[in-house]
This record gives C-alpha cells, structure tokens and sequence, in this order.
C-alpha cells in the first residue's frame, strides 16, 4: 500500500497500525537503556514512542469499528472521540470473549503509554515494553476479526 493511499477499507486502516507500531518502535531504539535502573534514557524518544505506539492501538481500534459497525473512518472519528465513548461503542460489539481482554488491554495501553510514556515521562523499560506488548496483542485480536480479501 502507497503511503498516500486512502484509508477506506479496514485492512488499510489496519495496515497503517502496523506501521505505526513499527515506527514506534524503531523510535524507541533511540532512547537508549540505562542497563543499571531498567530505564530507557532519552525522556523524548520514549514519549514519541509512546505515542505512536497508543495511535497503532486506536488505529487497530478504528479498522474493527469500521468492519464490525460499516462506519467509514471519519464516521468512527466522530462517535470515539474521548477515551469512555470509544470504550462504551467497543463493549457493544460482538466479539465473544475478545471483547473483554480487548478492553483491558486499552486500558491498560492507555494509562501505560497514553498518560504514563508520553505524558508523564515515564521511562521504565519494563513497563513501556508491556506497553508495545499490550499493543501487538490489540492488533493480532482485531486481526482476527477483520476479513481479508
């Protein structure tokens, strides 16, 4: 897929989640870790990281929206906008058991690199890796949801 390309379908939007993930994590290589605390160094690049990496998850988030719901991507823009709106629209779908490990792994990719890596400078390597984790396993459950051409 073109970098220029349209996001209209889910695969694409889901496709873009990856390479945010990616990109984050090729940012986060560059805060370098202090072996001696478990931290990384670079207080940006774990922000940058961080926050590229809470988009792969809201990315993921809107590709299942858009495929679960037939909303086109400014139409789950508008409905999602604060963290509680898009986690009342997600518990109404029909994911079985994955609806309920997908929400705690949002909250949890939330308060660790939303409000934790990219505001509030948190640098532990082991709590900004379970971040990137919790986001992976986002994506390989919206990857079983969304259908494939």
């Amino acid at each position: 897929m073109p970098k220029t390309a349209s996001l209209e379908s889910p695969e694409d939007v889901l496709n873009l989640s990856k390479r945010y993930l990616q990109n984050a994590r090729e940012m986060l290589k560059r805060a370098g870790v202090d072996e001696d605390v478990e931290a990384y160094e670079d207080v940006k690049y774990v922000s940058s990281a961080s926050g590229i990496a809470y988009l792969a998850a809201l990315e993921a988030i809107r590709a299942l929206l858009m495929e679960k719901r037939g909303w086109d991507a400014s139409e789950v823009e508008k409905r999602t906008r604060e963290i509680g709106r898009l986690r009342q629209v997600l518990k109404g779908l029909p994911l079985g058991k994955d609806i309920d490990r997908l929400l705690k792994l949002l909250r949890d990719v939330y308060n660790i690199l939303h409000l934790g890596g990219y505001y509030r400078r948190l640098q532990s390597k082991k709590a900004i890796d379970d971040g990137f984790e919790k986001v992976e396993k986002i994506i390989r459950i919206v990857e079983k949801h969304v259908s494939r051409p």
